[in-house]
C-alpha cells in the first residue's frame, strides 16, 4: 500500500468517525421534527378499544413504607371473571374501574414536548422504577402502567411522572422523549380495597336479629396458651318496640359459671348495641391473606390438620388456635386469640366472626377535603387484626310448622267437627248452680217481693213463656244474644244482688212496663222464628265418606303448604350460607383495629344503670384484657 493510499484510508475512517460523533450528539436534533410531529398525535394509535385490555399492571415507589408496590389486575381466561393476583388471585370488583383505566390510554394525545434529553428524566419524575433498586430511593422515579390483551401483547406501556397545571410528564420505556399529556390517574390506584367488594358480610343491619357475644381471649401462661374466658351473652333485637333483650348472660369470674341477669335497676347499653350493627352493615375488608390447603369453607377440618405443620403454624402466627383435645373426625374446633361474634339475620343465616392477632399496621394517603385542594394527602397510620369468618344456617329458625291432624274415618272426622263446634257452643248458657251458689248473700225475707216484681224467678218463667219457651226440649240450642246480653250499663254485680238463680242475666232487662208494650208479643213471636233452626238432615253414610274424601284432600293440600313454605324458606337461607362460605372459604380477613373496637363490649359495658344513657355509658368499664384464667393445655405455642 502506497502512502497516498495510507493517508487516503486514515482520512477515510477519520471521517466516519467524526460523523458519528456528529450524528451521536445532535441525535435530537436530527429527530426534533419528527418528534415535534407527535404534538396532536395519539401516544398508542394501534389502541383503540378498551374491552380488549385483559390484565392492568402498575409498579411504583411508595415513600411511606420506602418500598415498591407491585400492583396487578387481570381476568381469568377460563372463567372470565376478574382476580387480583398480586393479592394471591383474590377476586376483584373490576369491570369498571377497569374499563375505566383502559380508556385513559386509548386516545391520548400528545399536548407537548418536555425534554429529550435522559439526563433530564429525573427532573419530570419519570425515570424507570426498578425493584432492584429500592434501596436508592424513589427520588424521580415514575408510576409504570401496563396494558395488556388476552394473549399477553402489550396495548400500552407507559411512565407516569410528575403533574403541573393539571398536565402529566410521561414517557414511553423505549424512549428518552418527556411527552406532557392530559392524563387523570384516579382509577390507577394501586389500593387494594378499591379494586374489591368492600363490603365484607353483605347484610344489613336492619335484618339483624341477635348478637352472640363470646368474650374470651387466648393468652400465654406458664404452662403454654390457656383459655381465658370473661363472659357470653345472648342478645335479641325486638322490631317491635326497638329494644334489646338479654336471652343468657353467663358470666365466667366464677367457678362454676353463673348467670347474670339484669335486676330492675339495670338495662343493656343500646347505643353500644346498636353501633355494634352499624359496624357489621358497613365492615370492609382492609386486605386479604391466603388460608392454608386443609381448611373448609366452614372452618372446619379433620384432625389430620393437627399434623399439618405448615397449616397450624400459618394459624397460629395469625391469632387462630384449634383446640387438640378433641376426638374423632368429625371436626376441629377453632378457638381466635380476641373472641367470637355470632350474629343472626331474620333470614336464618349465621355469621361467625372470630377475632385473631394483630395483622400490624396500614399506611393510607386521606386525601384534602372538598374545598382544600392546594392541601397534600395526609397519612393515617391504622393497625389491623386478622379475622376468620364462616357463615352457618340457625335449624332453630326453621321450626316444623304445626300440622292439621288427618281423619282416618267418618267417626274421626265426626269427632273432628263436634270438637270444632264445642267451643262456640260453651258460652249459651252459664250453668245456673254458679249463680245458686251466691244466693245465700241475699236474704230471701227481704227481697222477695222486689225480685217478683224485677226479675224473680216468676218473672222468669213468664218472660220464657212469651219468648224461648221450650228451654228444656232444646238445651243444645242457644239464646240469641239480643235476648239474652245484659245490658252494657247494668254491672254484672246487680243481677247477683237480685239473686237471679238461673244464670242467664234476664233480670237485667228494662221494667215489666217495657215488656207488656203492644209489638212485644210480635218481637218474641219474631225471636221464635229467627232461632229455630231448619230441621238438618243427617248425612247418608256415602255423604259422609265423600266429606271425609274432601276434608283429607283440602288438610293434605294445606298441610303440604305449610311444608313447602318452610323447605323454601330453609333452602333460601343453605343457597345463601353455600354462597357466603364460597367466598370466604379460602381467605383470612384484615379489618382495622378501629372496627375491631366498635364491635368488642366488655360485660361493664354491656349492662349499666338505668339512669345511664348515651354514648358515655359504660366509660369506666376496661377496655382491654381479660381476667385471669386457668391453662388450656392443649394449646402448644
Amino acid at each position: 500500500m502506497t502512502e497516498g493510499t495510507k493517508t487516503g484510508s486514515l482520512a477515510a475512517v477519520v471521517g466516519i468517525v467524526v460523523l458519528l460523533a456528529w450524528a451521536t450528539s445532535n441525535s435530537t436534533r436530527v429527530n426534533t421534527p419528527v418528534i415535534q410531529g407527535m404534538i396532536g398525535k395519539p401516544l398508542f394509535e394501534k389502541f383503540t378499544d378498551p374491552t380488549t385490555a385483559a390484565s392492568l399492571k402498575i409498579l411504583r415507589y411508595d415513600t411511606p413504607t420506602e418500598n415498591y408496590v407491585d400492583f396487578e389486575v387481570a381476568r381469568d381466561r377460563k372463567v372470565g371473571l376478574w382476580t387480583i393476583p398480586s393479592h394471591e388471585s383474590y377476586p376483584a370488583d373490576a369491570g369498571k374501574q377497569m374499563s375505566d383505566a383502559a380508556n385513559l390510554f386509548v386516545g391520548l394525545k400528545v399536548v407537548g414536548i418536555a425534554t429529550q434529553k435522559k439526563a433530564e428524566q429525573a427532573l419530570f419524575g419519570v425515570v424507570e422504577p426498578n425493584k432492584q433498586n429500592a434501596d436508592k430511593g424513589g427520588e424521580g422515579v415514575g408510576m409504570l402502567v401496563q396494558l395488556r390483551d388476552e394473549k399477553g401483547n402489550m396495548l400500552a406501556d407507559l411512565i407516569i411522572g410528575k403533574e403541573d397545571k393539571n398536565k402529566r410528564y410521561v414517557r414511553v420505556p423505549s424512549e428518552d422523549v418527556v411527552y406532557v399529556v392530559d392524563l387523570e390517574t384516579t382509577s390507577l390506584s394501586t389500593d387494594f380495597k378499591k379494586w374489591i367488594e368492600p363490603d365484607l358480610l353483605k347484610l344489613s343491619s336492619n335484618d339483624i336479629e341477635t348478637l352472640g357475644v363470646r368474650d374470651y381471649q387466648i393468652v400465654q401462661v406458664q404452662q403454654g396458651l390457656a383459655l381465658d374466658r370473661k363472659y357470653e351473652a345472648d342478645l335479641t333485637f325486638a322490631t317491635s318496640n326497638g329494644q334489646w333483650q338479654a336471652s343468657r348472660i353467663t358470666s365466667f369470674e366464677s367457678d362454676p359459671p353463673t348467670e347474670r341477669p339484669l335486676t330492675p335497676d339495670e338495662q343493656l347499653n343500646a347505643t353500644k348495641l346498636n353501633e355494634i350493627k352499624n359496624t357489621l352493615d358497613n365492615l370492609k375488608i382492609a386486605d386479604v391473606v391466603k388460608k392454608p390447603a386443609g381448611l373448609a369453607a366452614d372452618l372446619r377440618a379433620d384432625s389430620n390438620l393437627l399434623k399439618n405443620t405448615e397449616s397450624l403454624s400459618s394459624l397460629q402466627r395469625r391469632g387462630f388456635f384449634p383446640n387438640p383435645n378433641q376426638k374423632g373426625d368429625e371436626g376441629i374446633e377453632f378457638y381466635a386469640k380476641s373472641g367470637e361474634l355470632i350474629v343472626t339475620l331474620k333470614d336464618g343465616v349465621q355469621y361467625l366472626l372470630r377475632f385473631g392477632a394483630s395483622a400490624g399496621a396500614e399506611i393510607n394517603a386521606v386525601e384534602p377535603e372538598a374545598g382544600k385542594e392546594g392541601e397534600k394527602a395526609k397519612e393515617e397510620f391504622s393497625i389491623n387484626r386478622f379475622m376468620l369468618v364462616t357463615a352457618r344456617v340457625d335449624e332453630s329458625k326453621f321450626p316444623m310448622p304445626e300440622l292439621e291432624r288427618l281423619p282416618e274415618t267418618v267417626e274421626e272426622l265426626k269427632e273432628m267437627e263436634r270438637m270444632k263446634q264445642k267451643p262456640a257452643d260453651m258460652p249459651a248458657v252459664v250453668p245456673a248452680p254458679q249463680a245458686t251458689s251466691v244466693e245465700p248473700a241475699v236474704p230471701a225475707t227481704t227481697e222477695a217481693k222486689p225480685g217478683e216484681e224485677k226479675g224473680t224467678d216468676k218473672t222468669t218463667e213468664e218472660t220464657t213463656a212469651e219468648g224461648d219457651k221450650p228451654t228444656a226440649e232444646k238445651p243444645a240450642e242457644p239464646a240469641t244474644p239480643a235476648a239474652e246480653a245484659p245490658a252494657p250499663e247494668k254491672p254484672a254485680s246487680l243481677s247477683l244482688q237480685l239473686g237471679v238463680p238461673t244464670g242467664r242475666f234476664v233480670g237485667f232487662q228494662e221494667p215489666q212496663e217495657e215488656a207488656k208494650k203492644p209489638d212485644a208479643p210480635a218481637k218474641a213471636d219474631a225471636a221464635v222464628k229467627s232461632d229455630a233452626p231448619a230441621v238438618a238432615q243427617e248425612p247418608t253414610e256415602e255423604e259422609w265418606k265423600e266429606r271425609l274424601e274432601a276434608t283429607r284432600d283440602r288438610i293434605t293440600k294445606e298441610n303440604k303448604r305449610k311444608l313447602d313454605l318452610r323447605d323454601e324458606k330453609l333452602k333460601v337461607a343453605k343457597n345463601k350460607v353455600a354462597e357466603l362460605n364460597g367466598r370466604f372459604a379460602d381467605w383470612y380477613y384484615v379489618v382495622s383495629e378501629a372496627d375491631y373496637k366498635k364491635l368488642r363490649i366488655v360485660l361493664p359495658e354491656l349492662v349499666q344503670p338505668k339512669s345511664a344513657s348515651g354514648p358515655g355509658a359504660g366509660a369506666g368499664a376496661p377496655q382491654g384484657g381479660f381476667p385471669g384464667g386457668g391453662a388450656f393445655p392443649g394449646f402448644q405455642p
